[in-house]
């Protein structure tokens, strides 16, 4: 059994939510709704929730402040919000799940399954470095500060997007390159990266690379990249003239 805690400010969409998670979210689960934060943070404490479902815009206390004041971190979270950019933008370099009003059900059924599948592996729950790192990112004035959450197998890591120099994709996994000579492999496409990092400085140049600009050193007449930390990248057929073009007016 799953028990999910609802805190949405509007009393209509927490009960839209209870529905859509009734009707389209199997097996057993309790759902508790609470439409005032304070009353949410009791909650916690009471009802123990596995997931919590938090809406971001709430008066008085929003989802970043219901957060910080929670006592204990045994719980996942699905950030729910109407479209704002910064903060999404901020979620997503945090690795941390969110859906958009009005909700998809097929993005909820995806959110609440990857909490269901991490609590039938009976892992701990990692949401309390990520949601520091969230917290991080949102107070930062300039989106080019933040740092990028990376969750493996030996643990989180956080790193800021100028220190990687290339992405290497390979199914569904994804291999990142460090400054420091160091790497590691994260268990995500290259794909989802590549719609992150694109406004860092990072270009996709082939199916299976992402590279960092201010990491190539030179670019040869056959369009093979060498980057920084020696590295040589081929660029595909239909990006060269693309990319030769891009780096000669640079």
């Amino acid at each position: 059994m799953i028990k999910i805690l609802i805190v949405d400010d509007e009393q209509s969409a927490g009960r839209i939510l209870k529905v859509l998670l009734e009707k389209h979210i199997p097996g057993d689960k309790k759902i508790e709704i609470s439409n005032k934060p304070a009353a949410a943070l009791e909650l916690l404490e009471t009802f123990k929730p596995s997931l919590v479902m938090l809406d971001i815009e709430m008066p008085g206390m929003n989802g970043f402040d219901f957060l910080n004041r929670a006592s204990q971190w045994d719980f996942d979270v699905i950030f729910t919000t109407a479209y704002d950019q910064y903060a999404i933008k901020a979620i997503r370099f945090s690795a941390l799940d969110y859906l958009l009003k009005p909700i998809d059900i097929i993005d909820l059924k995806n959110a609440v399954n990857r909490h269901i599948v991490k609590k039938q592996s009976a892992s701990e729950s990692t949401q309390q470095p990520l949601v520091e790192n969230l917290i991080y990112n949102l107070k930062q004035k300039d989106f080019q500060q933040f740092k990028l959450a990376l969750s493996t197998s030996d643990g989180i890591f956080l790193h800021n997007p100028h220190d990687i120099i290339v992405l290497e994709g390979s199914s569904n996994y994804t291999k990142f390159c460090f400054s420091n000579q160091k790497s590691i492999i994260v268990s995500k496409t290259l794909k989802e990266y590549e719609d992150i990092l694109l406004e860092h400085g990072f270009l996709r140049v082939h199916k299976s690379y992402l590279v960092n600009k201010n990491h190539v050193i030179k670019v040869d007449k056959e369009a093979v990249l060498e980057l920084s930390n020696q590295m040589h990248i081929p660029v595909s057929r239909r990006r060269k003239a693309e990319i030769l073009q891009w780096f000669n007016q640079s």
